[in-house]
């Protein structure tokens, strides 16, 4: 009963949450761009390379429900289960109470719905870390782990972030206030990236460390602008926070081949215990074969 409530609510709230992004992106005016428009902050993201990501999250997201819709092998049921649960059709919820207020411009009440889908979907990965990501099955991969992956990046590092400057108002009005609040961004760009830079060597995450890439590109690659309609307005990165963006774009990747060297150190260490550990047997072994020899002739 279990997969048969996942088969009925994730497929719902997949598409409750694609509509409704979809209505709030492209029906209302103005919509999700035109608002991150009207209020650049010096954390607002790329539009085309947010909006890219959204498309191939979503794809990955119908290949989840596809996943769980044709789903037969029992380790696959459990990781659907136990390992995400009713949780990723909360998140898929969650993202739709978000777009609307972000729509309407309660930045509160969108913060607060960002906030408690980080908790959700850091939940998801805790309880995901007893179903382990393996090559031997490519589509659980795929259409499983790599959506909750990119699903908590973006939340995590990017969207709480920029939501979070708007709601308090760190807002780049005018020319004056460029510079305003470079500290504020620069402490909250390096807290993440550190966090999420730990968590991708610990567990060797491949797939986050490419998707922290990304969202660190889309940081680097816009330029709020004062005026939206107005070109000639946009204002080029602080430096500090340029600092920043290019130390974290480095330290995912030193982070990941560390986590990974760690491990195979750790496995080599092992394996030369256990060759100890046999050769010391092994003579043990001897000795008392030798010794019983040693008694029979006596």
């Amino acid at each position: 009963m279990r997969l048969v409530r996942l088969q009925i609510a994730v497929p719902i709230s997949v598409l409750i949450s694609m509509g409704t992004n979809l209505i709030c992106a492209l029906a209302i005016k103005p919509g999700l761009s035109g608002i991150n428009a009207l209020f650049p902050t010096l954390l607002s993201p790329n539009a085309l390379m947010v909006g890219l990501y959204w498309a191939v999250l979503y794809v990955l997201q119908v290949g989840f429900c596809l996943t769980l819709l044709l789903a037969r092998k029992q380790v696959t049921k459990d990781t659907l289960i136990h390992g995400v649960g009713l949780r990723f059709a909360i998140a898929n919820w969650i993202q739709a109470g978000w777009a609307v207020c972000f729509t309407l411009q309660f930045f509160i009440g969108a913060e607060i719905l960002l906030l408690l889908n980080v908790i959700n979907v850091i939940s998801i990965h805790a309880t995901l870390r007893f179903y382990p990501l393996t090559l031997k099955r490519p589509m659980d991969a795929l259409f499983i782990h790599a959506p909750m992956v990119l699903l908590l990046a973006i939340l995590f590092e990017l969207d709480w972030l920029h939501n979070g400057f708007i709601a308090l108002g760190w807002v780049i009005k005018d020319e004056y206030r460029w510079g305003k609040w470079t500290w504020h961004a620069v402490i909250s760009v390096g807290a993440v990236n550190i966090v999420a830079a730990i968590w991708e060597g610990i567990t060797r995450q491949y797939l986050m460390t490419v998707a922290s890439e990304y969202l660190l590109l889309s940081l680097l690659f816009s330029s709020p602008r004062t005026n939206p309609t107005l070109p000639t307005t946009a204002l080029p990165k602080p430096t500090p926070l340029l600092v920043v963006l290019i130390i974290a774009l480095v330290l995912h990747p030193i982070a990941l081949i560390a986590g990974v060297a760690w491990q195979r150190t750790r496995e080599r260490e092992g394996r030369i215990r256990l060759e100890e550990e046999v050769e010391a047997a092994q003579e043990e072994e001897r000795e008392a074969e030798a010794h019983a020899r040693a008694v029979e002739r006596a």
